[in-house]
């Protein structure tokens, strides 16, 4: 991502100024600078839920709060020291990353203050490596940890995808801190899938006639390219709707796995 003019020099001077007791949000503008930059690197969306429909306004979370960490076994007032670390920084929608309840869906999340730990025993307190930590929480900025959620086809609430016991309590944490069962997203979670669904169902038919008549080549394609369009890393959902379509695989339709490796 390219940065602003002087965005280096501004973050290290900010950085100087928290070590020395001045408050991180005294310096909010800098991260602030990076948060149209950070939108385009995914399609604008939300770099937690997935939602590519402005919500709300958006903003840039800190990964590793800034303040006060309310999952720490002691107290602990933030990881100040990683406040103006670009490594730190994620794009947020306003429902992943304030707390708030929703009233229709009776669900209540954002991340806000929270960062739970595998093992708060090797929680870092003072400035410092932060390797040794285990977080919880799904970070789409780990390769790999957007595999552990996907979503019900039948009403887009989101799921635990494994039943290994850590990568389930990491999904199932994850949901509700991150607000991922607000029912609003849920909606359009699903929306994706029964579109996706109907595309999978349209295709499977056309490649069986395929078989047959090679005619029905080229409109097998047209869908497929649909399905393609709703597991790029661009469109709304697409860990989710993946997880969708790998649960569509079977021997007769090789296809499947093409596009999932495409």
């Amino acid at each position: 991502m390219r940065l602003p003019d002087g965005w280096l020099e501004r973050a290290a001077a900010a950085k100087i100024a928290v070590e020395n007791g001045a408050n991180p949000d005294d310096y909010a503008r800098i991260w602030r600078e990076l948060k149209d930059g950070l939108a385009n690197l995914f399609n604008d969306k939300c770099w937690y839920c997935e939602v590519s429909v402005p919500r709300s306004d958006n903003a840039v979370d800190h990964f590793r709060p800034k303040g006060r960490v309310r999952d720490a076994e002691n107290e602990h007032r933030g990881y100040r020291w990683l406040a103006f670390e670009q490594s730190n920084f994620r794009y947020a929608c306003t429902f992943c990353n304030s707390r708030r309840k929703d009233i229709e869906g009776d669900t209540a999340g954002g991340k806000a203050d929270r960062f739970p730990l595998l093992d708060e025993a090797r929680r870092v307190y003072e400035p410092g490596a932060v390797t040794g930590e285990r977080p919880i929480l799904v970070d789409p900025c780990e390769v790999g940890d957007w595999r552990l959620l996907g979503c019900r086809k039948e009403n887009g609430k989101p799921c635990a995808t494994s039943d290994i016991p850590e990568q389930r309590q990491r999904a199932d944490i994850s949901i509700e801190i991150y607000h991922l069962h607000h029912e609003p997203t849920c909606k359009l979670r699903h929306s994706e899938a029964v579109k996706l669904l109907g595309d999978i169902e349209e295709a499977k038919a056309l490649f069986i006639a395929t078989q047959s008549d090679a005619l029905q080549e080229p409109a097998f394609k047209r869908v497929a390219a649909r399905i393609l369009k709703s597991i790029h890393v661009d469109s709304a959902f697409s860990g989710e709707m993946r997880f969708l379509l790998s649960g569509e695989r079977d021997m007769a339709h090789s296809w499947i796995q093409t596009l999932l490796e495409t």
